[in-house]
């Protein structure tokens, strides 16, 4: 069962547009990880200085057990570390409904 990874990325929206360029630089990074499916980088509405960064993975386990002990994760996080202004919240989701 795919997983949605969707967190809630607090970062000044004076520092947004140099954050996008980081996570841009660095998705081959997710490209690259196993069981990594998709990933969106979104710019809150009528939330000042929120974004969500939404992936999905082919299992709960690709994220937390596979991804997350990686080197790769080590530097994904790492590069965005700086910019947040408050902790990430991060929530798991299935998919309930698809479409209309």
């Amino acid at each position: 069962m795919t997983v949605w990874e969707v967190v809630q990325l607090p970062v000044a929206e004076s520092h947004q547009n140099e954050f996008e360029s980081v996570v841009r630089s660095h998705l081959p990074l997710l490209k690259e990880a196993d069981g990594c499916l998709d990933v969106k980088l979104l710019r809150a509405i009528g939330k000042e200085g929120a974004l969500l960064l939404w992936v999905l993975w082919q299992s709960l386990e690709h994220h937390t057990e596979v991804f997350m002990k990686t080197e790769a994760f080590t530097e994904f996080s790492s590069a965005m570390m700086p910019f947040f202004t408050a902790t990430p919240e991060v929530l798991h989701a299935s998919t309930a409904i698809d479409g209309f």
